[in-house]
């Protein structure tokens, strides 16, 4: 995505200007025949979930890393409550608490929160223009005793029927959220909402067969509230049908429809397209590569380690930091949860302070040292002072950096590397060179193991950040992000 979009409007005025400035452009050999402006900013969603009878861990990860996967989306989550019916969600408190929202999706189970006036503080902000989506227990909540939550989403349902897989058709395949959507699809496993009623600002998208009520329930639908468009479906009881492509797909059309970000044919506006959040998602893999995200960017799933003192997310960082009073003894690490062997790394490293260099383990395994369960022995690519590879607890330096790596390397600036770990051979890319080749004369050290993000022992305040972290198993053996 480039940081600007071309517009061919032009007043007729300025397209005077235009023309008597490209004439004298064309004598000087050049011509400005666009009028740039800046691509329009993400759209801001807030996520509000949490409550009984759902994994709401996994489902709000699915939810936000699937929509940003289709549309230009940024995300603040909110889960509260834990596995309770009655809760009141904390930011609901503040009287403007959807300010700076663009839209609210409402994945909550809060039936038994029967307080009107509560209520009333969350639809005010809807009913004055903030967009909203609305999925599966959504529509069991704040039964107050009146319809006004009822009317935000659009139908009524009081409960719902046997958990099965049940056919969804298309009942509007002309609606531009459902013009991506297949005649019929087969859910994988659900739980059919039994509707009682279909306000009438609604209308009915997508219906599932119910044999116990006989009837066609509605399950995908639009609806008015206010001044706020309103997407809503009752599918997503089970992650397992959330994650599926034709979900993730209809969820996100329906986000931005009710944005007004969603154009005639289905497909985002223009500057709504899905965004690579950062150089390394940018890079284009050998084809039959299959890309897996380390970092989902908010938090420190499926990593471990030192998490209570020096690990932390911050920015859609992984941040390793220390001050000089519990400054590590030991090289502490950052590892994944899976071993690895043969893949492919790409990612962004920055020293941000400190002089002692960083690095990335691998093909080795968690060693306690200094107390720290949580220290490496293995190989080590280091970055960005001492740029080489180490033998951690075994043989130290195995290969000292030829002085291309230092050339191509930044010191306390977003280093852009990759890592080709392939047999017994490790490459290194720095910041589109290729800086160290080196095969290991001992291949049976070079086992499967976590990958580790090295904070280095010391005695003075040091941080370190990574981002990115792209990998691939079982490689094409070529780098791909060294240039000429």
């Amino acid at each position: 995505m480039n940081a600007t979009r071309c517009r061919g409007r032009l007043s007729s005025c300025a397209s005077r200007a235009f023309l008597l400035g490209a004439a004298l452009a064309l004598s000087c050999g050049s011509l400005a025949a666009e009028v740039l402006e800046p691509e329009p900013r993400p759209l801001r969603a807030l996520l509000i979930t949490g409550g009984c009878c759902h994994d709401y861990n996994r489902q709000k990860a699915i939810l936000t890393e699937g929509i940003s996967a289709r549309a230009a989306v940024e995300w603040v989550v909110v889960q509260e409550g834990g596995s309770s019916t009655s809760h009141r969600v904390s930011v609901y408190k503040k009287p403007d608490w959807a300010k700076g929202f663009d839209v609210v999706v409402h994945n909550e189970c809060f039936s038994d929160e029967k307080d009107p006036e509560w209520l009333q503080g969350i639809v005010r902000e809807h009913a004055a223009g903030v967009p909203a989506v609305v999925i599966h227990c959504a529509m069991h909540c704040y039964r107050t005793g009146t319809d006004e939550w009822f009317k935000l989403v659009g139908v009524t349902s009081h409960r719902h029927g046997s958990h099965f897989a049940y056919e969804l058709k298309n009942r509007k395949p002309d609606h531009p959220i459902m013009k991506g959507f297949p005649a019929s699809w087969q859910t994988p496993k659900e739980e059919l909402y039994n509707i009682a009623k279909v306000w009438p600002e609604a209308t009915t998208l997508g219906t599932g067969y119910s044999p116990e009520t006989k009837a066609d329930e509605t399950c995908i639908w639009v609806n008015a509230y206010g001044k706020a468009r309103v997407f809503g479906t009752t599918v997503g009881h089970y992650w397992e049908t959330m994650e599926q492509p034709v979900y993730l797909d209809c969820v996100a059309r329906g986000l931005l429809w009710a944005c007004g970000k969603l154009d005639e044919s289905g497909e985002p506006e223009p500057g709504y397209e899905p965004r690579p959040r950062d150089w390394s998602e940018r890079q284009k893999l050998p084809e039959g590569e299959k890309p897996v995200r380390l970092f989902n960017g908010r938090d420190l799933d499926g990593w471990e380690g030192q998490t209570d003192r020096h690990w932390s997310v911050c920015g859609g960082e992984i941040v390793g930091r220390n001050d000089g009073e519990n400054a590590p003894k030991a090289s502490t690490y950052l590892t994944t949860r899976k071993p690895y062997r043969s893949f492919r790394l790409i990612f962004e490293g920055k020293l941000a302070t400190s002089e002692m260099h960083s690095g990335v383990a691998l093909w080795g395994q968690k060693v306690e040292k200094e107390g720290d369960p949580h220290s490496y022995l293995g190989h080590l690519v280091m970055f960005p002072s001492d740029w080489g590879f180490w033998d951690l607890y075994r043989r130290n330096g195995i290969y000292r950096d030829d002085g291309r790596a230092k050339a191509a390397g930044r010191q306390h600036d977003w280093n852009q590397m990759e890592i080709l770990a392939i047999g017994d051979r490790i490459r290194l890319a720095v910041n589109g060179k290729l800086v160290a080749d080196w095969r290991d004369p001992r291949p049976e050290l070079c086992q499967p193991g976590p990958i580790g993000l090295q904070l280095h022992s010391n005695t003075v305040p040091q941080e370190v950040r990574f981002r990115g972290l792209i990998l691939s198993e079982d490689p094409k053996d070529a780098m791909v992000t060294v240039k000429g």
